[in-house]
Formats: structure tokens, C-alpha cells, sequence
């Protein structure tokens, strides 16, 4: 219990962490920003509907579509980011000077940048979806075995050619690009504290219970002989390389085989090979095929 008010507590950190930077510094400059919140951003120049308001509706319907879709497992992993960052929006909305801290427009990019990148990383660090085109892009993953990423970029694009429509001049598409470029940076650093990819090294009794799981949602472990230093036993050692995306998954799962394991997690700067700069979709593929066996028994 302990450990799920701890996780939900950062997820809502970073939520709030997000909502603040787009307030704070995207909104008042009239940055380009993609996802619900740009969505947002275009009704509002159109209609002057807030931006909480079309966030929480969009993230609403796209939660429902998700739930429908996907069942109350899907739903559960993302209530909190549904109904939280919208809530959060319009909370900082209703503070009149977060509007006042800048008013330059290269300033609130980056600073924006950063912060909502933070937000980000945090909240997907923690085992979260940020909702909105992420439920899309999960939906077309679970149904069609698409790759997540594309869809999410092809939503997001779109959304900020439309903001091109109105865009007061080329400083705010400019601006747009920029904040793009380093919430998505920043959010990767924050997730594995750099790169794309991170190394795990598993030292463990239960090893081979470790081994069958890991295999069990589809990631390729190395098994390591050797003996511990101290007492000069045989020691048994599992390596693998998995996404920053997965670092949570997977260590919930060793944990929850063995609390005592020992685990050491590597920042990997370049990765080759099978599954990684070949047969990308792969695992993807695996995992699909055993969802569907699942379904159908």
C-alpha cells in the first residue's frame, strides 16, 4: 500500500509538474504545443473555450473509447493522468499571475520545455500513460499491432499545423518547435536519466523463476555464471537491455518475485543487434500473440 501511494503520488506530482508549465509559459505566449492540450489551445482561439475545459472532455471521450476498448485493466492505468491534468490546468488557469512570469517568448519556450518535460518523465518514469493521443496510440498497438511511437508523432504534427493557421507570426512556430524538441529531450532524460535504453544487471537466488517471468512478457535475458566474492559461491547472474518505457514494468516484476534482489541499472548511450536496430516490432508481435491466446482461453 505503502508503495502505491508513493507511485501515485508522483504520478500527480508530475501531472501537476506539466499542467504548471503550460500555464506558467506556453499558454500566455501562445506557444504551439501538441497533444489534448493544443487541441485546447485551438478551440480556445476559435471559440474561447478555457483549455481545461477541452482537455478534460477529450481526455474523457479518449478515456472511454480506451475502456471500452481495452477493459477496466487499461482504464485503471489511466484515470488518474485523465482526470487529474485537466484538473490541474484549470487550477493554475484560475492563478492570474502565473501569466505575468515572462514575457518573452524564447524564455517561456524553454523554461516551458523543461518543466513540462520534467512533468512528462515523471509521471511515465512511474508506470503512467499521459492520456490523451497515448490512449489513441495504445488502442491501434493492443488492435493492429502498430508500433506506439508513430501514431502519437502523426497526432502531435497535426496538431501543430493547425496552430500554424493562427499563429501570430514564424517566432511562435519557432517557439513551438523549440518546446517541442525539449519536453520530449527533457522527458527522456528524466525516464532513464539519459538514452533510450537501459541495461539491467540482476543478481538473485530465484533467478530462474526471474528468467521464466521475464520471458513470460517477452524480454531476452543473458544468463551469467560465476561465484560471489565474499563467501566464493556459485553465483548466477541475468543481464538485459530493455526501453526506458518498460525499466518500471520490469522492475515491479523481479521485485515481486524476489524483494531481496540485487539489482544494477546502466544508462546505455547506443544499442545493436536483434530486437533493437533489427525486427523492431518483434517483441511487439510476441506480446500481441500471447494477448490474443490469453483472450481467447
Amino acid at each position: 500500500m505503502k508503495k502505491v501511494i508513493v507511485n501515485y503520488a508522483a504520478i500527480l506530482s508530475g501531472l501537476a509538474i506539466a499542467a504548471f508549465g503550460v500555464v506558467a509559459f506556453v499558454l500566455p505566449q501562445g506557444i504551439m504545443i501538441g497533444g489534448t492540450t493544443g487541441i485546447g489551445r485551438i478551440l480556445y482561439y476559435f471559440y474561447g473555450i478555457p483549455v481545461s475545459y477541452t482537455v478534460g472532455a477529450v481526455n474523457i471521450i479518449l478515456f472511454s473509447i480506451g475502456a471500452f476498448i481495452l477493459g477496466k485493466k487499461f482504464a485503471l492505468s489511466v484515470v488518474v493522468s485523465t482526470f487529474a491534468y485537466p484538473a490541474f490546468i484549470n487550477l493554475f488557469e484560475h492563478m492570474d499571475f502565473l501569466a505575468e512570469i515572462s514575457d518573452d517568448g524564447l524564455l517561456s519556450a524553454i523554461f516551458g520545455g523543461v518543466i513540462v518535460g520534467c512533468g512528462l518523465g515523471i509521471v511515465i518514469k512511474f508506470g503512467a500513460s499521459t492520456g490523451g493521443s497515448d490512449i489513441i496510440a495504445i488502442i491501434l498497438n493492443r488492435k493492429f499491432n502498430i508500433p506506439v511511437g508513430p501514431p502519437i508523432y502523426i497526432i502531435d504534427f497535426s496538431i501543430l499545423i493547425l496552430q500554424i493557421f493562427f499563429a501570430r507570426g514564424t517566432e511562435e512556430i519557432l517557439w513551438g518547435i523549440l518546446l517541442t524538441f525539449l519536453y520530449s529531450l527533457v522527458a527522456d532524460k528524466v525516464v532513464v536519466a539519459g538514452g533510450g535504453a537501459v541495461q539491467l544487471v540482476i543478481i538473485s537466488k530465484k533467478y530462474e523463476q526471474i528468467r521464466r517471468r521475464l520471458q513470460d512478457i517477452v524480454i531476452g535475458t543473458t544468463v551469467l555464471y560465476g561465484e560471489s566474492g565474499y563467501l566464493a559461491e556459485p553465483q548466477h547472474t541475468l543481464l538485459c537491455v530493455i526501453s526506458g518505457r518498460e525499466l518500471n514494468r520490469v522492475q515491479n516484476e523481479i521485485l515481486t518475485i524476489d524483494a531481496e534482489a540485487f539489482i544494477i541499472i546502466n544508462q546505455v548511450k547506443e544499442v545493436k543487434g536483434r530486437g533493437f536496430s533489427f525486427e523492431v516490432g518483434k517483441a511487439q508481435q510476441l506480446r500481441a500473440e500471447k494477448a490474443r491466446k490469453k483472450a481467447d482461453f
